[in-house]
Order: C-alpha cells, then sequence, then structure tokens
C-alpha cells in the first residue's frame, strides 16, 4: 500500500533531520523584535578563544587545549569513519585518538617506535599518529597490543594523510581567525544596512572551511546560524568513480541502481570488492589495500549515515473512519534518517515488526511531496501475546475505515493504489486475525502452552479456536447437530431404560469427556464441558431393551424443532446458574 500528500513544514523539518546540521554563532546575538532588525538593534559579543596555527609544527595534538580545527580536518580525511573499526560515526560522536599511545611510558613508546620502523625521534601527537575514533573502539582499544601489523597498516595510512591534514589545518585556522575578527568588528555596527554587509561578508569567508561542506549563513530567532549542506547536493554525477561497472557483467546493473539508491536517498548497499578500481600505478596502494580487503568474496559496505529525530517526534499507524476521525492508533518506532540528493527516506515498525512503513519525502525540486508504503509480514513465527498489541489496532474496523500513517497525529497520506473495496477487505481479514489470535492467546494461557503462531492453521482449527475462546469466557457454545448420542455400557441399560421416559420430551445434561482443541502439531485440552439439551426425546428405547450383547450400546436423543444443544465448560456453572449434572456415561459428538 502506499500514498502521497503535500510536504508539511513539519514533515520536512522531522524527515531531513539528516540533510542539513545547523550550528549556532553563539558570538552574534540578535536583539530587538523577532520579526527583523530595528534601527536599534546592537548585536553584542562574547569572547572567541582562536586557536592559533601559524607553523607546520604547529599542527600537533595539545593535551588540555583545543583540538577542534584538527579533529574537523581528520574527521574529514578519514572518510568520517572510525579509524580503527572502519564504521562510519557521526562528528559529534567522534574522538581523537594516538595511533601509539601518547600515555606509554618512555622505554615502552620506544620499543613501539622501534618495532613499527619509525624513525626515533616521532612525534607521537603529529597528525601520522592521529586519528578519528568512536567512543567505544577508544575504550577497547586500550586494552589491545600495539605491536600488530594492524597498528603498522594504521600508521601507514595516517603517514600519508599528514601533509593534507597540515595543510588543510593551517587553512582552516586562517579562515577562522579571520572570521573571529569579524565577528569583533561587528561591535561597531550600527545600522540595519551594516549588520548585513557583515552577514555577507561572513557568507563569503566561510566557504573556506571545507572542502566538504558548503556553509551559509541564516537568521534564526536566536542569533545567526550555519547551515551545512554537502558541496555536491545539487550536482547528478555519476557513480562513484570507486567502482568499475563494465556492461558486459549481468550483475553490474543491480550494483549500479543499489548505488543510485543511497546517492539519492541515503541508506546502505553492500558490494563486492572485485568491483574496486585498480590503481594507476604500482607505486599507489590500492583502494582494496586501503581498505584492508583480502580476498575475492570481500565486501564493501557503502552507506550514508543519518541523524537520530527528535525524541518528541511521534509516529502512528492509525485506523481512521470514513468521517475522518480516529477510531485507534499503534505506536511506530523511526529509525534514523537516510538522506541524499532527492530527498530522505525513513522506516518506521511497530513493537513487533508485524508492520512496516517506508517514507520518502523527495526534495521540493523533485515535487515536494511524501509517499508512504505500508507493508505487513507473516503472523506465524511470532508468539500471540507479542501480536496482540498490533492486531488490537483492527478490533473494531469497518469496511469502510482507512489506514494513515501519522507524523504527530497529522496524517502523511493515505493509500491510492488500494480501492474502497480492497483496503475493506483488508482491515476485515486483520480483524479476523485479531480475533483468532487472541483466542489461541486465551487458550494458551489457560493450559500453559506457549508456542509461536504455525505457518498453517486450518479451517477448522480456527473455528474450534474461537469456539474455545468462547468456553473460557463462560459462555456455551451451540452445536449444529440436533442428535445427542450416548454409550452405555451392558451392565448399566436396565438402569438407564427404567429412568427413561421413551416419547416424552425432557432436559438432559451430562458431563462429558474432555473438550480439547488443536493447532498445528499442539493439542491443548480445556477440560471436562457439560452438555445441556433442554427438549429432547429418546428415539430408540426399544432397540436398547431388545439388544442382548456384552458390547455398550448407543442411545440415541433427538432434538425437538428449534431445541439446540449448548455446551459449555464443566467447571463453569450453567447459563441458568444451575451447577451441572454428572450422567454415568459420557457423551459422544
Amino acid at each position: 500500500m502506499a500514498g502521497a500528500a503535500p510536504v508539511t513544514a513539519e514533515a520536512v523539518q522531522a524527515l531531513r533531520a539528516g540533510a542539513a546540521r545547523r550550528v549556532r554563532l553563539t558570538g552574534i546575538r540578535r536583539r530587538g523584535r523577532r520579526a527583523g532588525l530595528s534601527s536599534e538593534c546592537r548585536p553584542s559579543v562574547r569572547g572567541v578563544v582562536v586557536t592559533t596555527y601559524s607553523t607546520v609544527d604547529d599542527v600537533r595534538y595539545r593535551s588540555g587545549g583545543d583540538n577542534g580545527i584538527l579533529r574537523h580536518v581528520l574527521f574529514e580525511e578519514w572518510q568520517s569513519r572510525c579509524y580503527w573499526c572502519e564504521t562510519p560515526v557521526l562528528f559529534a560522536s567522534v574522538e581523537i585518538d594516538h595511533i601509539l599511545p601518547h600515555t606509554a611510558t618512555a622505554e615502552h613508546l620506544a620499543d613501539l617506535i622501534r618495532r613499527h620502523d619509525l624513525p626515533a625521534d616521532f612525534d607521537v601527537h603529529a597528525p601520522a599518529n592521529l586519528a578519528p575514533i568512536c567512543g567505544r573502539c577508544n575504550r577497547e582499544k586500550s586494552n589491545n597490543r600495539f605491536a600488530g601489523t594492524l597498528v603498522t597498516g594504521k600508521l601507514a595510512r595516517a603517514a600519508k594523510k599528514q601533509d593534507r591534514v597540515i595543510q588543510r589545518v593551517l587553512a582552516f585556522a586562517t579562515a577562522h581567525q579571520r572570521a573571529a575578527h569579524a565577528v569583533a568588528a561587528d561591535q561597531a555596527l550600527r545600522s540595519p544596512a551594516e549588520v548585513l554587509a557583515r552577514i555577507r561578508m561572513l557568507t563569503e569567508r566561510v566557504q573556506a572551511f571545507s572542502d566538504t561542506w558548503r556553509q551559509d549563513v541564516t537568521t534564526t530567532a536566536d542569533g545567526i546560524a550555519l547551515l551545512f549542506t554537502p558541496k555536491t547536493a545539487h550536482q547528478e554525477p555519476g557513480l562513484p568513480p570507486l567502482f568499475d561497472l563494465s556492461a558486459d557483467d549481468p550483475a553490474t546493473d543491480e550494483v549500479g541502481r543499489g548505488l543510485t539508491e543511497v546517492r539519492d536517498y541515503g541508506g546502505a548497499v553492500v558490494i563486492d570488492g572485485r568491483y574496486l578500481i585498480p590503481p594507476d600505478d604500482s607505486a599507489t596502494s590500492s583502494i582494496a589495500e586501503v581498505l584492508g580487503l583480502t580476498g575475492p568474496d570481500d565486501q564493501v559496505l557503502i552507506a550514508a549515515v543519518g541523524t537520530q529525530l527528535d525524541p518528541a517526534t511521534t509516529f502512528h499507524l492509525a485506523l481512521v473512519t470514513a468521517g475522518g476521525a480516529v477510531r485507534d492508533r499503534l505506536p511506530l518506532h523511526a529509525d534514523s534518517v537516510a538522506s541524499g540528493q532527492r530527498g530522505a527516506r525513513m522506516i518506521l515498525r511497530d513493537g513487533v515488526g508485524l508492520f512496516t512503513a517506508c517514507l520518502q519525502a523527495e526534495h521540493p525540486d523533485n515535487g515536494g511531496t511524501i509517499t508512504t508504503h505500508l507493508t505487513s509480514t507473516s503472523l506465524a513465527g511470532h508468539y500471540p501475546y507479542q501480536l496482540l498489541a498490533a492486531l488490537q489496532l483492527f478490533r473494531d474496523a469497518e469496511p469502510t475505515d482507512r489506514l494513515e500513517v501519522r507524523l504527530n497525529d497529522r496524517p502523511l497520506g493515505s493509500p491510492v493504489d488500494v480501492d474502497a473495496e480492497q483496503m475493506g477487505q483488508i482491515l476485515l481479514a486483520f480483524r479476523y486475525d485479531g480475533d483468532l489470535i487472541t483466542a489461541l492467546d486465551r487458550v494458551q494461557a489457560h493450559t500453559g502452552q506457549r508456542f509461536p503462531v504455525p505457518e498453517q492453521i486450518t479451517a477448522k482449527e480456527r473455528t474450534d479456536l474461537l469456539l474455545a475462546a468462547r468456553l473460557l469466557d463462560g459462555k456455551a457454545i451451540t452445536l449444529t447437530d440436533d442428535v445427542l448420542t450416548l454409550t452405555v455400557k451392558p451392565d448399566a441399560i436396565g438402569a438407564f431404560l427404567q429412568d427413561q421416559h421413551p416419547g416424552q420430551p425432557g432436559e438432559l445434561t451430562a458431563v462429558g469427556a474432555e473438550y480439547a482443541v488443536t493447532c498445528g502439531e499442539h493439542r491443548m485440552a480445556l477440560g471436562p464441558v457439560t452438555i445441556r439439551a433442554p427438549q429432547v426425546t429418546l428415539v430408540n428405547a426399544d432397540e436398547m431393551s431388545a439388544a442382548a450383547t456384552a458390547a455398550p450400546v448407543k442411545a440415541r436423543y433427538q432434538c425437538l424443532p428449534g431445541a439446540k444443544i449448548a455446551v459449555h465448560l464443566a467447571s463453569v456453572d450453567a447459563p441458568d446458574g444451575r451447577p451441572a449434572k454428572a450422567a454415568a456415561d459420557y457423551p459422544r459428538f
């Protein structure tokens, strides 16, 4: 099921949270009315601490100092990944790691330098020994040995990156100093025109901050913010140059589609290492070597890093009446947002994973719509109690209702490729499944047998489970047969006939054998049942009297027209409040 709806400001803000990050410049604040700058605007300036890098030797880790610029450059040079586990990470969670520990004793450090064949004057605080690392790896790595070939490879990669890291840190620091001076100059601003001119200058200067991100200045209710977006966001490049997708390989179409999906909407794709482009010359390390690929079966994971949504954002799968009223809601939990050049994509699931909604928000340049794809998985394999919350959504469903995915209780679109009749059939099918799973859970709880829903439940098993649930609720079930047969032992035939009034209608109440139902390979016994027939007559009394046999005989009771045979659990009183009366023999039906 899929649907589309116009993009709302709230929907775009929630779904495209991963497409940009805003960083507020605390050095500039705006006073006056929120609607705009007044002629009395007086921006105030806070103290700005600027890291000074003037020479190549200055670019090194500073214990207890400001390493923000160095951390930023290392993060980009290592492709936004933790260098130790090679997993994509967010900049906010990355730390600077010393590949060889700077806390080692002088003797231990000298031994490590010798083992890795490094210069004796190797500087552990220089970029050749620095790399971005995630918090988990930083904690785990601290307990590992540092003399293996893995560390040697990491040091080699860091050494190749050192010159570019130094150049970028120096360039970045220069731009940072200029920006700080510009902030200080804002103290002299006296008019809205001067403020706007300063903003234009800042917009031009911050472009030199990064090779990867374009940074734009914008005003907010609290001051001035920087908007970070990829510099290639509005370009349409071909497939990434890392891969060689030759036309004569039939598998390249699928690989190409996967790469295109990641580029357009984010997510992840796994690609065989054989598609990596080899180096142009033997002196250059291949991409496979850099990534640590050693065999023909190795694979590369291409992933777009998303961000988590605001915890206050809520999603629901709602059952809505024809009049627009919400009948019931099922909470959905969102994964992180994946975004690309064409738009953003998010996956929503309920607690047990029975329903999955894929939301795809197109960029305004591509139409600006949100499409909703809703799918459901099989009930099989789940325990009934796990499914109750999801299926409760359909307990009161009507054929005229519809399903909607809602963001903060606002619809994101309803299915458009399913007509009203099909939707009604789908809803009633889920309602019936909900009744069945509720009955199965009720029987399992009573018998103490817990097992997942089987792959297949026959029509008879479905009917029996629904009837069993009625019995457990203290309700009677009515048999479709109008003949009740009792088996009488040979030595009890005489006493049995003396107690009967052939041809005269009467009431028959008997305690029967245990009532059991099956579900797949499982048999569940509910206990003995009481059978009550309010108006029956014994129709074969003469046949029983003439029988001279050592085998049991059958007594057949016929219900009068309109009378029904009712069954309820023996542990529950009869519907009229009278306790059940036991009989000498058990009925069979």
